[in-house]
């Protein structure tokens, strides 16, 4: 990736845009986050480790001002130009009151990103940085970073802080750049499709649902789940574990409402750091607000609540259909930059009541850092919250943030729920978070029980319905589906044009002489060797489906499997075949290996 600093004017995102149109007080949006300090840390060291960092990223810098026409300005200053001793606080204890005033010092206009309190006798840190800022990956680069400063500080060396890749700033011109394009803009009448999906719960009342009064639940899976949940059950059904605690999600939400099969519109949050946009993009160092904001319309197939629960078969057909509607959203960084960077399209329209965000593996290796380094204070949630309760409107009616957490007794699922006190009430949020696990639990028992397989956007480019790629699991294990090439397509029609012949014309030979007794095992295992390799030896080919496909043989192809099959039957049988010149069982002194030349000409061309 290419480095550069960052400086000047910054092209505001997404996610800063919508920010920006919230109505409320968005000073003080903010995420903290309480660290322990090592022994022997004082003020003085807190004061150089941090204005490393602010030096380092310019976000922590960034100055935010009205342009005068209904935009923020946003401009990232020279390094240096923030003092850290400004920033920092020394208080007796953390408290919802300190954390209250820190933030109340937070100063958009000033460049006054981040306001750290600092307890000299305990050790502890809390730095509240606005959300403009940071976001949950940010805080990893943080740490490390603060750790890597401090141990350079500590042994005498000068701090010298890994260069970063791509700026913010730079994002930002790429996102605006990207917004104009016509593969983005041709998605708006999709993304309006999306968004038309009525309204399943009351809306937020700004006035009385903010972040301070939001009702609050927070509950874990147990392990045994989770394990199935982050592994078994993606794995089974070829998706991502995000895709899985959605679709659980939308059935919950459908058997809560009691309103059957019904889109339920959803806003998903997502890390938003896509570095396939652009060549040479690295957001790997980089500090800021990338979070991309999507909404989805998912309709969870119909079902009663008791089979989801036992894990039924028709759970399976329902889940694969609601993967299939999340396969076929449209790129979700396009939702951000049709509706608040590109001026040319309109894509106005509540957004969903509804938000779930699932954040992935939460403080992975945090906790089991030396006390010699600076960690996150695993105790310090509740300040954490405290911290962000402000008075700005709550994003939505419900919202469910969820994130696997390492545990002594293994990973396990957290849940947190936040909702309007207006439209919604704990015993309804109880309820809703009790379906959630019972549909959780009953995908785990359905993959438990043999659920799972492939969908038509797994096979892509081959082109088969549902129905089709179930025919084929039926027969026998897929592991995958592809299309033929032109030129085995050829091969393929002429060699079923004259079925029954003696000799197959496409078929290519490959004499072997060996010295001495033939180790039959050895050869065998050496043929399984290469069809393990290239698993195209040993393809099925099907020309009943409309456009002829080949399915290769999946990669636990055995030893019970049979070598010597006749290659002429494309359709019944795998074409490797290995046998002596006359016919008979393998050799003492000569092997033939007769290969169709289909599969021969896929691997040449």
């Amino acid at each position: 990736g290419v480095f550069d600093e960052g400086l000047g004017a910054v092209a505001a995102t997404p996610i800063v845009r919508w920010l920006y149109e919230v109505d409320g007080p968005v000073d003080q949006f903010n995420q903290t986050v309480v660290l322990q300090a090592p022994a022997g840390v004082g003020q003085t060291d807190v004061e150089t480790v941090l204005q490393a960092l602010l030096d380092r990223h310019g976000t922590l810098r960034l100055q935010v001002t009205d342009d005068g026409t209904g935009e923020w300005a946003l401009n990232v200053p020279e390094a240096g130009s923030v003092p850290a001793r400004d920033c920092i606080e020394s208080v007796s204890a953390l408290s919802a009151e300190t954390l209250a005033a820190g933030r109340s010092r937070l100063d958009l206009a000033a460049g006054r990103m981040l306001h750290a309190l600092w307890v000299p006798e305990t050790g502890r840190l809390a730095l509240i940085v606005h959300h403009l800022a940071v976001d949950a990956v940010s805080w990893r680069i943080l740490l490390e970073d603060i750790n890597i400063a401090w141990v350079q500080h500590h042994s005498g060396q000068p701090i010298t802080l890994p260069s970063g890749g791509t700026s913010f700033a730079r994002w930002g011109n790429l996102l605006e750049g990207h917004s104009r394009t016509g593969t983005v803009t041709a998605l708006a009448d999709t993304w309006r499709q999306v968004t038309a999906a009525a309204a399943v719960l009351p809306a937020v009342a700004p006035e009385r649902d903010t972040y301070a009064s939001a009702g609050q639940l927070s509950l874990s899976l147990d392990a045994e789940l989770t394990r199935q949940v982050i592994g078994e059950v993606p794995a089974a059904f070829h998706a991502g574990v995000q895709d899985i605690l959605l679709i659980a999600f939308g059935l919950a939400f459908q058997e809560f409402l009691g309103t059957g099969a019904v889109p339920i519109g959803i806003d998903v949050e997502g890390h938003g750091r896509d570095e396939e946009l652009a060549r040479d993009v690295d957001l790997s160092r980089t500090v800021g607000w990338f979070t991309t904001k999507y909404p989805i319309a998912l309709t969870p197939g119909a079902i009663s609540w008791e089979r989801v629960r036992a894990g039924d078969v028709a759970l399976g057909a329902v889940i694969k259909d609601a993967k299939e509607q999340l396969r076929a959203l449209p790129d979700p960084v396009s939702y951000g930059l049709l509706r608040y960077v590109n001026p040319d399209v309109e894509l106005g329209g509540a957004e969903p009541g509804i938000g779930f965000n699932y954040l992935g593996r939460l403080g992975s290796g945090a906790g089991e850092l030396a006390e010699e380094l600076w960690r996150i204070d695993a105790d310090a949630a509740t300040l954490s919250a405290a911290a962000a309760a402000i008075a700005m409107p709550l994003m939505h009616t419900v919202a469910l943030n969820a994130g696997t957490l390492d545990t002594e007794s293994g990973p396990r699922l957290q849940a947190a729920w936040t909702w309007a006190p207006s439209a919604m009430d704990a015993g309804q949020i109880d309820r809703l978070s009790k379906l959630w696990f019972e549909a959780l639990g009953g995908i785990g028992a359905h993959v438990q029980h043999g659920g799972g397989g492939l969908t038509p956007s797994d096979l892509l480019p081959a082109k088969l319905t549902q129905p089709q790629i179930d025919e084929l699991a039926q027969r026998h294990p897929v592991a995958d589906v592809l299309p033929l090439t032109p030129v085995q397509q050829g091969l393929m029609f002429h060699s079923l044009f004259a079925p029954g012949t003696a000799e197959d014309m496409y078929a290519v030979q490959l004499d072997i002489t060996v010295e001495g007794v033939l180790d039959q095992d050895r050869l065998r295992e050496a043929v399984h060797t290469v069809i393990g390799r290239h698993p195209n030896l040993a393809a099925r080919f099907y020309d009943q489906f409309g456009e002829p496909v080949q399915v290769p043989r999946p990669h636990q192809f055995g030893r019970q499997h049979r070598l010597e099959t006749r290659p002429a039957l494309l359709q019944q049988h795998a074409v490797v075949d290995v046998r002596t010149q006359d016919g008979r069982a393998f050799p003492r002194r000569q092997a033939a290996v007769r290969v169709h030349a289909v599969l021969v000409l896929a691997e040449i061309f």
